[in-house]
């Protein structure tokens, strides 16, 4: 392992033998934490939320932690090279590993060694996956030569984020500028293949209507490569209101009304979403945990034109003091009740 070797698991404070639901839970828990929105200004948030970004992009993928499992802080250099081995930092005879640093030739000597015994493994299919190919270990003209490899330029990889926002913004629509730690695409080799970051501000177009838990997608957003950028996937967060519930498109608001006026009935006044009230009719008699629905008022729905459903859902509230007049009153009241 090199000098800042990075334990991906103890960053995420999860065991080896995670399941991919508890390593994503845990990343969620941590990334609400340091996230640089939560803690704007915090230079020691934004590293923290760093780490955990990158352990998570790394044990969140089965065939990037299978590699870092057998590789340790070598894993993408052994990923990239394409080998079972890679010079530098690694134990064995020479800086190899144990059994050498073998590539299979694919042709040539005998056992997929060079020919009289030397080094085992196709240098050219090496070079032309870490540098795309050169020309000078084509082995073009020569006995027993290989063709150069070439591959088409990588895409640069996808970044998932979360974004959150009100109730009030998934009603009405959002621009949001939302601040991320991406993945970098360089690997420093001298320091155990630590890979580096950079910052990136997003512009995010919410639309009407959104639910907790949707993703958006910012094609091009995400980290940029030879053969273009990545995309953005952002898990939309929808904070708990103090007045509001949501269910699908319905939202349902608690209503406090006097217990004389659901006794006899009459008007109370509805709050919205989008800040104006409605009056309507309570009948007499109401209960308690009772729902009115006004047809129309509640979220927008994000893929069909209208909107849901406001349930307007009835408290009755007891007086707590009473004059000597009303304390009478209910005297009556209560002995014609018998």
């Amino acid at each position: 392992m090199g000098p800042d070797y990075k334990d991906y698991y103890k960053t995420l404070g999860v065991a080896k033998t995670a399941s991919e639901k508890e390593i994503k839970s845990a990343y969620r828990k941590l990334a609400r934490k340091w996230h640089p929105d939560v803690n704007p200004g915090s230079k020691a948030a934004e590293d923290k939320f760093k780490e955990i970004s990158e352990a998570h992009e790394v044990l969140a993928d089965s065939d990037k932690r299978s590699k870092y499992d057998q590789f340790g802080d070598q894993w993408k250099a052994y990923s990239q090279a394409g080998a079972q081995g890679f010079p530098g930092g690694t134990p064995g005879a020479g800086g190899f590993p144990p059994g050498g640093f073998r590539v299979d030739y694919g042709g040539g000597a005998p056992g997929g060694g060079m020919p009289g015994g030397g080094m085992p493994g196709n240098l050219n299919d090496l070079f032309g996956a870490l540098f795309g190919g050169m020309d000078g270990f084509s082995g073009k003209g020569q006995p027993g030569g290989f063709p150069k490899q070439r591959s088409a330029p990588a895409r640069g990889q996808d970044v998932n984020a979360e974004i959150s926002i009100t109730l009030e913004e998934a009603f009405s629509g959002a621009a949001k500028s939302l601040t991320l730690t991406l993945p970098g695409g360089r690997y420093d080799m001298d320091r155990g293949g630590r890979q580096t970051g950079d910052s990136k501000r997003v512009e995010v177009k919410v639309p009407p209507g959104i639910a907790d838990g949707q993703k958006l997608r910012l094609a091009g957003q995400g980290v940029a490569g030879p053969g273009g950028a990545g995309d953005l996937h952002l898990t939309v967060k929808i904070a708990p209101h103090a007045l509001f519930e949501r269910k699908g498109d319905d939202l349902t608001v608690e209503v406090s009304v006097p217990f004389t006026r659901a006794a006899l009935g009459g008007e109370i006044a509805v709050p919205t979403l989008s800040g104006s009230r409605f009056t309507v009719k309570l009948p007499a008699g109401s209960q308690s945990g009772q729902s009115l629905r006004l047809g129309g008022q509640g979220m927008p729905k994000l893929k069909d034109a209208g909107r849901g459903d406001l349930y307007a859902r009835i408290k009755i509230a007891v007086p707590r003091s009473l004059t000597d007049r009303q304390r009478e009153l209910i005297a009556e009241l209560a002995a014609l009740e018998g």
